[in-house]
């Protein structure tokens, strides 16, 4: 019964994490599509509060995690050491890496004073390291999630993880580059009225 009640907070740990970095990448592709600067900053101000959740959603995977670990499963398991591991890593990315950037959006979001955002205000939304840190972050929960149903080798595991950075990368910049075509062509056109 312990078990089990254990194996819930664990899963509920994981889930709210998936809450937070989905959340928080629906607020940064909303960030890249705000035609006001009013619009960016609420979601800017969204995605800097979610963001925040990730620490608390590992402490719900890390402690009932190191329950289960101790209790049946041991370390020595190449899918509970590598995801304890990039928990581990992704704890500090997200601080280190995205809560800056996205402050640092909101903090100029703040001090914009035209109806529209300003191309300094865009390009700190379009920031490639923080695109990247995200959205590989969000890669790499799924294959957590994978490694643990699957229960992986060693192999499979740093399979894994690298497959899930290669589409990390991949999805950040067709994201990015899709919003870049989409700017280019309203440029066109306003140009083209004028």
């Amino acid at each position: 019964m312990l078990y089990s009640i254990v194996l819930f907070l664990h899963i509920i740990g994981a889930v709210v994490m998936f809450v937070a970095v989905g959340i928080t990448l629906l607020a940064m592709i909303s960030m890249l599509h705000s035609k006001t600067t009013d619009t960016l900053r609420n979601w800017a101000a969204l995605a800097v509060k979610l963001d925040g959740l990730l620490p608390f959603s590992v402490i719900l995977i890390l402690v009932p995690g190191f329950y289960l670990v101790f209790s049946s499963w041991g370390f020595g398991n190449a899918w509970i050491d590598l995801s304890l591991a990039l928990l581990i890593i992704m704890t500090f990315m997200g601080p280190a890496i995205n809560l800056r950037r996205l402050k640092a959006i909101l903090h100029a979001a703040n001090a914009e004073k035209n109806q529209s955002p300003s191309t300094v205000l865009l390009e700190k939304v379009r920031d490639r390291v923080l695109w990247n840190s995200v959205v590989i972050m969000t890669m790499l929960a799924f294959a957590i999630v994978f490694m643990m149903t699957v229960k992986v080798s060693m192999m499979g595991a740093i399979i894994s993880v690298v497959v899930a950075i290669i589409l990390g990368f991949i999805a950040a910049n067709m994201l990015l580059s899709r919003n870049s075509i989409t700017i280019a062509s309203t440029d066109k056109k306003t140009s083209s009225i004028n």
